[in-house]
């Protein structure tokens, strides 16, 4: 009969595997592990990760003409930060409306 493992075990697993530098595969061959439900917990994390992230809002904003080497900042709730330099953005807002 299989052995049950719980959540804690997997999520120890998962990152193990992550710093092992290995492919799932050769971790788990390695471990003694399923890769079946190896597949099954990353799947289950991703879900998890999935409904933890927050949402991007987009908020309406009025452009007016930048200073003179100005630089235009976008950054997210998550920590990301981009710097454009200003001039002929005309190429970002194209971008901008494209997006879903």
């Amino acid at each position: 009969m299989a052995k049950r493992r719980t959540s804690e075990f997997w999520q120890g697993q998962l990152e193990a595997w992550r710093q092992s530098g290995l492919t799932q595969v050769a971790y788990c061959a390695s471990h003694g592990l399923s890769i079946k439900s190896f597949y099954r917990w990353r799947r289950k994390e991703a879900g998890y990760v999935a409904s933890a992230a927050p949402s991007l809002t987009l908020v309406p904003i009025n452009v007016t003409a930048p200073a003179p080497n100005s630089v235009v900042r976008l950054h997210s709730p998550g920590g990301w930060r981009i710097e454009l330099p200003t001039g002929n953005t005309s190429w970002l807002a194209d971008l901008l409306r494209q997006l879903p």
